[in-house]
């Protein structure tokens, strides 16, 4: 299992890395066609394309940071007073679900994908934009994040739910006094 976790580890870094990217041109880009719009009366052509694209690619390919960092959105009412065996059984019902849904969306984002490769879709606006590129990185986007959420429903059906840790590397019920 180490292996697989170093893996989701690294593309997970390095996709979040692609996003934060596209989050520096939305916000770069964005700032910029608004000062130039002030000043020339016209926006810069492209930006608009461009940041349209750029929201969809920094919501997939951030999914890998946000299952390393346990930053989705949870409700532990109900799994906090589960029973151990209880509470793996439904954080891998749930892993597997999430996966299950991912999978559902990744298969016809593929389709759609080669088929804009194939016909070498563009987005027409302002200006001529090719999106066939950005279908491909969301299709793997897709992908990587299903193989993330079924690697982690195998692991905790098999080994339980991981064990949270803060910031400074501590388990809740580990901490020392004075930290």
């Amino acid at each position: 299992m180490q292996p697989l976790e170093k893996f989701f580890k690294t593309a997970s870094n390095w996709l979040g890395s692609v996003a934060l990217l596209f989050m520096a041109f939305l916000m770069l880009g964005t700032t910029l066609d608004v000062i130039v719009r002030s000043v020339r009366g016209r926006s810069i052509s492209g930006v608009f394309e461009l940041a349209e694209l750029s929201m969809v690619l920094v919501v997939f390919l951030g999914l890998g940071w946000t299952k390393l960092d346990d930053a989705h959105i949870r409700v532990t009412l109900l799994t906090q007073r589960m029973p151990a065996l209880m509470l793996r059984v439904c954080e891998a019902l749930a892993w597997g679900f999430a996966a299950l849904l991912l999978l559902l969306l990744a298969a016809p984002a593929t389709r759609d994908a080669i088929h804009s490769f194939a016909i070498r879709e563009f987005r027409w606006g302002y200006v001529e934009f090719p999106i066939w590129w950005a279908k491909i990185v969301l299709a793997f986007g897709l992908w990587f994040g299903f193989l993330q959420m079924l690697f982690e429903a195998v692991r905790t059906a098999l080994y339980g739910p991981a064990q949270k840790v803060d910031k400074q590397g501590f388990h809740p019920d580990d901490r020392p006094e004075g930290i």
